[in-house]
C-alpha cells in the first residue's frame, strides 16, 4: 500500500499508530514534521497549527498526497 484513501475523513489518521503507516505515508507525514515518537506520543509539529496558506509548497504537496484539500486541512484541528 502506498497511501490509503482517507475518503474525506481526516480522523482516520488518528486511529493509526506510526507502525500502521506505509513507508510512503511515514515519508509524507515526515515532510509535515511528524516522527514516530511525535506521532505515537500525539505531540503535533508546528505544521499542524498552520493554515493551508502558511504551509510551504512541499508541505502542501505532502498534505495533498495524504488526501487533504485546503478546506479539509483548515477544518482539521489536531487532537
Amino acid at each position: 500500500m502506498q497511501v490509503r484513501d482517507m475518503k474525506g475523513n481526516p480522523s482516520i489518521w488518528e486511529e493509526l499508530s506510526w507502525s500502521d503507516l506505509s513507508s510512503r505515508e511515514r515519508e509524507l507525514w515526515g515532510m509535515l514534521g511528524w516522527s514516530e515518537s511525535a506521532w505515537d506520543g500525539n505531540r503535533a509539529p508546528p505544521s499542524s497549527d498552520k493554515e493551508w496558506s502558511a504551509l510551504s509548497t512541499p508541505e502542501q504537496v505532502a498534505a495533498m498526497s495524504l488526501g487533504f484539500t485546503e478546506q479539509s486541512w483548515n477544518d482539521t484541528e489536531d487532537q
